[in-house]
């Protein structure tokens, strides 16, 4: 006697496909929201900052900041409308995965962190926790992944 399935493929496959994308918007969105506290904190940290600060006297620097996230080398999703800035990044990313690229955009940022002053540096260590920790909320990642980047980024 022979066994007969009693279900349908195709509706199977498309409520599977249904559950990925549902997944993969999560986990972009979990990005989406580390790139977000990633510009908040770069543009207003604290003025006693350990690192010093900097005095942004035209804004340029600070709103300079922003972030690109990127899937398979394609950009899915940007907060910063400088097209030179996205130009130059698009030729840097690796076309393997999930990417979230943080910069100043200024020409001189580097030369303000160089001189001791923190423009992005520490909110990226910051960054890189709170995105393991919302990758942990969703199961993704390993639980305490986050905790144990946080001992070895931030001081």
């Amino acid at each position: 006697m022979a066994l007969k399935s009693n279900f349908n493929t195709a509706r199977s496959s498309a409520e599977i496909q249904e559950q990925a994308n549902k997944l993969y918007e999560k986990m972009i969105n979990s990005f989406i929201r580390a790139g977000e506290d990633f510009v908040i904190n770069s543009r207003e940290q604290m003025q006693d900052h350990a690192m010093g600060t900097y005095k942004d006297q035209t804004t340029n620097l600070r709103n300079s900041i922003g972030y690109f996230i990127f899937h398979n080398g394609a950009l899915v999703h940007d907060n910063n409308n400088n097209i030179a800035n996205r130009g130059i990044i698009e030729d840097t990313v690796k076309p393997i995965g999930i990417q979230l690229i943080g910069l100043a955009g200024m020409n001189y940022a580097s030369y303000v962190e160089s001189k001791g002053y923190n423009v992005i540096s520490y909110q990226a260590d910051v960054c890189i926790v709170d995105l393991s920790t919302y990758l942990e909320r969703l199961e993704l990642i390993e639980k305490g992944t986050g905790a144990s980047m946080e001992e070895s980024f931030l001081p």
